[in-house]
């Protein structure tokens, strides 16, 4: 998270620790802050995101996930697609950029640490 978020809205000393054994899941909002401790193992951690969204939210942003329309429809599970999305009063925040070489969700964080700072952070 950038600094901004920790800085003026958040007490990261106020989080709520979760834990479970091995092979637990975690389910939570898109939105919900989240993150884990460094792995310190020998060991790579792993990793399966599954991604769920109404019929009707179409992505604001990052749409070559699904290549084409045509992709983004047989993705459905549920529901109807709509060519009218619907909006919600809702904060969006700018993504960050993505790194050059973004590989997995632990090669963009190690970036993030190395490379990139948020200018709105700044």
């Amino acid at each position: 998270m950038d600094r901004l978020i920790f800085s003026r809205k958040l007490d990261p000393s106020s989080a709520t620790k979760i834990t479970g054994p091995a092979g637990s899941v975690s389910f939570h909002h898109v939105k919900a802050l989240h993150g884990s401790a460094p792995n310190t193992s020998d060991r790579s951690r792993r990793l399966l995101l599954y991604e769920y969204a109404a019929a009707d939210a179409w992505p604001l942003i990052d749409f070559e996930v699904y290549g084409n329309y045509g992709e983004f429809e047989e993705k459905m599970v549920l529901g109807k697609s709509t060519l009218s999305p619907r909006f919600e009063d809702a904060d969006a925040r700018m993504p960050l950029p993505r790194p050059p070489d973004p590989g997995s969700i632990y090669r963009i964080q190690e970036f993030r640490k190395t490379g990139f700072e948020s200018p709105i952070a700044s």
